[in-house]
């Protein structure tokens, strides 16, 4: 039994590893960014020095590859959680399929606070990309 509980030790060690090293990639990320723009986060409209659209939506681009090991798709929404944080969902291709239109794509929810730090992940959805079900779906739930 403590074999067990030492493997499962082990493998929630791993991924709290992936994690922060998504968080740091994120951060050293949004410094190169902001260097090749020519821009810094005191440039950015945040006056009260929080995470704005964009820098969520490029945390959510950095993570969701590294906390899946799968390549990213794309971030396909974002949104502001009352002001104290934020919920990004991407998309990363979890099995290549020739054709792409076959390809399995995951959907995944990542929240962050309002600095930028992974408060948690889940997976959403998987789909064919050439699905539309997931789509008509999204749009009835949006209808609601």
């Amino acid at each position: 039994m403590s074999e067990q509980a030492d493997e499962r030790s082990n493998e929630f060690d791993d991924v709290l590893s992936r994690l922060e090293n998504a968080v740091e990639q994120s951060r050293e990320s949004a410094e190169r960014a902001n260097d090749e723009s020519g821009t810094d986060d005191s440039e950015r409209p945040t006056p009260t020095g929080k995470l704005d659209v964009r820098g969520a939506r490029d945390v959510g681009r950095t993570v969701a590859g590294s906390l899946t090991d799968s390549q990213l798709d794309g971030v396909v929404e974002v949104e502001r959680l009352g002001g104290e944080g934020w919920r990004v969902v991407a998309e990363v291709v979890e099995r290549n399929s020739i054709p792409d239109t076959q390809d399995i794509l995951g959907r995944y929810v990542i929240s962050l606070d309002a600095a930028g730090n992974v408060e948690g992940y889940g997976r959403a959805g998987r789909y064919r990309r050439a699905s539309f079900d997931h789509q008509r779906d999204a749009i009835a739930a949006d209808e609601r």
